[in-house]
């Protein structure tokens, strides 16, 4: 089996792709998958004639049997359109921070994401029902996808009220709370945050907000990035007055067998432990495993590889992963985590409606007027 695959860059995240690309090593290699994998940079994923050519060498020159991208898809459609005359099959990988696009489901693609929308809807949802009025906080650069919409959307239809907006500035150096904290003081009946924040802004975000008088009194229902566990081993330490709650697509403490492979495996490969784009990586290292194994059945042609793929449950390290057959994107259980004052999140519940919610949000966006946001994938910028 030869791969292509079209990776990104990311200043938020530097080692992204890397802790990605390594995540799908480590699974072909435990699994004795015998793969070609051949890579590409797309930049920042924001330019899709640079996409476009990428893939062609991959698909044309290369003539790899299938190709994984690592975009959003405001950039890809002129690629799928090549995938589909060729029955090649792209696998479109993201965080899932933005609403499905008009040219989606498409006959060439099948989509692997963190579902983002799904949790930052389930975590308004949540909130909702916790507290009448709230505080939404995000930066100028988060606040740019959809993940800000759905929440805060969720929120208000199950009954909360948006009392106060802070959006902050993109860059640390630039970064002050202190509007939010001034707003917090002065309306001590409003003590609940909807954020979201991602990386070293996630970081400051958190570092400013315990300094504040109205900390100890404050519940922030937060998105996943503003979740992740590795903030403090990236950024520094945070010592919380407050907890944060929020739905996530895995923590790295999720006790079931397809987990404690990928952190011993994925440790034995790299030398580092298991985080979020390895377990985004070595979960499409399964779905490529089934691929592998099931090629007699397809010869690798995109239509037959997602019929295929009506009926399969794979057991990843975030529980079952299935595809939705109305939009072709992979579903996967979503987590309800609270974190401790050293911002180590303890996993408190689960569901597996993920589908049911997928499928509201899809309909109400169809709904919907067009709208802006920045066409760089989530986290590459």
């Amino acid at each position: 089996m030869k791969i292509g695959a079209l990776l990104p860059r990311s200043t938020f995240h530097p080692l992204l792709h890397h802790d990605f690309l390594q995540g799908i090593q480590a699974y072909l290699q435990y699994q004795q998958i015998k793969a070609d994998m051949l890579t590409g940079n797309i930049g920042y994923g924001t330019d899709a004639d640079l996409i476009a050519a990428e893939a062609e060498k991959m698909l044309l020159e290369n003539r790899v049997d299938l190709l994984i991208i690592y975009a959003d898809q405001d950039t890809v459609k002129k690629t799928a359109d090549l995938a589909k005359a060729l029955n090649r099959l792209i696998i479109l990988v993201h965080s899932g921070a933005k609403y499905i696009h008009d040219w989606e489901p498409h006959p060439a693609v099948l989509s692997h994401t963190l579902n983002h929308t799904i949790q930052c809807r389930l975590t308004g949802l949540y909130a909702g029902k916790l507290a009448p009025q709230a505080a939404v906080c995000t930066s100028y650069y988060d606040g740019g996808y959809s993940h800000s919409h759905t929440m805060t959307e969720a929120y208000i239809k199950h009954g909360g009220a948006i009392a106060y907006n802070y959006v902050s500035q993109y860059k640390v150096k630039d970064f002050d709370t202190t509007p939010l904290r001034q707003f917090l003081q002065t309306n001590s009946d409003v003590q609940t945050l909807l954020a979201l924040f991602n990386g070293d802004l996630a970081h400051c975000f958190l570092q400013q907000l315990q300094e504040s008088e109205a900390a100890q009194h404050l519940q922030i229902f937060g998105s996943p990035m503003l979740l992740d566990e590795t903030l403090t081993t990236t950024y520094g330490t945070l010592q919380l007055p407050f907890r944060i709650i929020g739905y996530v697509p895995w923590v790295s403490t999720l006790n079931n067998h397809q987990n404690q492979l990928l952190k011993t495996q994925f440790q034995q490969y790299t030398g580092r432990d298991a985080n979020l784009p390895g377990m985004h990586g070595w979960s499409t290292g399964i779905m490529l495993g089934h691929i592998y194994h099931t090629t007699d059945t397809h010869q690798f042609r995109a239509k037959d590889i997602l019929t295929a793929f009506y009926d399969v449950t794979l057991d990843s390290p975030r529980g079952h992963l299935r595809m939705d057959p109305d939009t072709h994107h992979m579903i996967a259980p979503a987590y309800l985590v609270q974190t401790n004052e050293a911002h180590e999140p303890e996993v408190t519940g689960s569901t597996a409606l993920t589908l049911q919610i997928w499928q509201e949000i899809v309909q109400e966006q169809s709904n919907m007027a067009p709208s802006s946001g920045w066409i760089n994938t989530y986290l590459c910028a």
